[in-house]
């Protein structure tokens, strides 16, 4: 006989997601809706009417130099242990490669040792992997802002933690620095929060840093990590854009320094931006303690990326003909180039740039051009860039304090740079129009070599 099929009440509410089910289903990233709305509809040769995406950063200077490299036989080399189980946490020629690279290029204090080294499917997974190990649902992590907006997801959406922001004033300190990071304010937040009973556990900082492109010295990432040593927090340094530094910039590297509480310090690195591979999903973790390795290698079998892949990175920066001599010193030039002729282009608009160092990208300050210093009006000016076809990001989204700032991406092709720039003077200049005391003086019209 076969069973009854009970029918579901029709007055029931109850969702059939779980809580933080519902929080996922609901919750909108930014980000992730503009990305998609833009590569639904991308410019092109053939779509020239496309939108211009200067909002996501991706590294597209020298993507079929990378492509090419790619190819060729020591890449994505198939044999038949690639349909095997393998190690999780990352197979062994992928980290002594990195651990090479890293003395090549992060100049570490102490040798870097491969069997510390976590391989992840990229460093939001990263992020997401030691808030989990290293926090409870609730606790805090501190960050400064402006920053990239998902890590205040990438440590929530599954681990619960809460971060805190350290905002970074736009206002020039005594040494005329402005969004300047100060390990005393550090050390007030730390103070503060824990004066109420939150549990502060961790601080993350993004060097370089996104959106503003400083790179912090070593002096200071040392002031930082006592302050954290004090207190007893956890130091997480995301170096993702590590590599991505102007020609001729030197970068200061966790790994670089004598670091006074190793048990609660971690370094965060991957191949998305330095070497524009953010579809291949590979980010690492290199962590001084043993019990957080310990923890990260028992989730390790829920974010590992797979072995043909890691083994095409291996090729890539094992190969130091290529890697060293040709890549990575002319990525440097072409983002500084890059960057260059965008600063001029929006200098030319209006637009305040805050000089930067490292980075795919420029922060720009449009406040002269709002109607109104408010958020609403930020918006407002996002969407009218978006309308005509151009997508930066505003910088409110990226939490800053004060509105009229913008990142806007600079390492796509020259072509789809000067569209872009060519669409947001467009959007700038009719706003200036509509307030003719904000047109600036001899604005010039777009042009530049593709």
């Amino acid at each position: 006989m076969a069973p009854e099929v009970k029918s579901v009440p029709q007055n029931r509410t109850e969702s059939v997601l779980s809580k933080r089910g519902k929080h996922l289903a609901d919750y909108q990233d930014f980000l992730v809706a503009n990305l998609n709305k833009a590569s639904a509809n991308p410019f092109s040769e053939e779509n020239p009417g496309g939108i211009v995406n200067l909002g996501t950063a991706v590294n597209r200077l020298l993507e079929s130099d990378l492509a090419t490299r790619l190819a060729q036989d020591d890449c994505f080399k198939f044999s038949p242990l690639n349909q095997h189980y393998y190690d999780f946490r990352g197979i062994k020629c992928l980290k002594i490669s990195l651990s090479n690279f890293f003395a090549r290029h992060f100049q570490p204090y102490k040798r870097v040792i491969a069997e510390k080294m976590i391989i992840f499917n990229g460093v939001s997974s990263c992020l997401d992997a030691i808030s989990h190990v290293l926090c409870d649902p609730g606790d805090i992590i501190i960050t400064p802002t402006p920053v990239y907006a998902r890590i205040f997801t990438d440590v929530h959406d599954a681990a619960r933690a809460i971060v805190e922001p350290l905002p970074l004033s736009e206002e020039e300190d005594e040494n005329g620095q402005t969004f300047a990071l100060k390990p005393e304010e550090l050390e007030r937040k730390i103070v503060s929060l824990r004066a109420t009973g939150k549990n502060v556990r961790c601080f993350i900082l993004v060097t370089p840093n996104n959106p503003l492109g400083d790179i912090y010295s070593a002096e200071l990432m040392m002031e930082l990590l006592n302050v954290c040593a004090k207190y007893e927090v956890h130091f997480v340094s995301d170096e993702i854009y590590g590599l991505s530094v102007f020609e001729g910039t030197k970068f200061t590297s966790l790994l670089s320094l004598d670091i006074p509480d190793p048990s609660r310090t971690h370094l965060l690195w991957g191949f998305s931006k330095d070497f524009g591979l953010a579809g291949l999903r590979i980010g690492v973790i290199y962590s001084f303690s043993e019990d957080v390795f310990q923890a990260l290698s028992n989730m390790s079998l829920y974010k590992c990326t797979p072995q043909i892949v890691q083994e095409a990175a291996a090729a890539l920066i094992e190969d130091i003909e290529w890697c060293d001599k040709f890549y990575l010193p002319l990525n440097s030039t072409r983002l500084a180039n890059a960057y260059e002729y965008a600063a001029s282009r929006l200098q030319s608009m209006g637009v305040q740039v805050r000089p930067a160092k490292a980075g795919l990208f420029i922060w720009g300050n449009a406040r002269s051009l709002l109607h109104s210093p408010t958020e609403e009006d930020e918006m407002k000016l996002h969407e009218e860039a978006l309308d005509a076809g151009v997508y930066i990001v505003p910088g409110m989204k990226l939490y800053c304090t004060t509105p009229g700032w913008f990142r806007l991406i600079t390492s796509v092709t020259r072509k789809e740079l000067q569209v872009g720039l060519d669409r947001l003077q467009e959007v700038l200049e009719a706003r200036a129009k509509r307030c003719p005391e904000k047109l600036p003086d001899n604005v010039p019209n777009g042009g530049g070599d593709n």
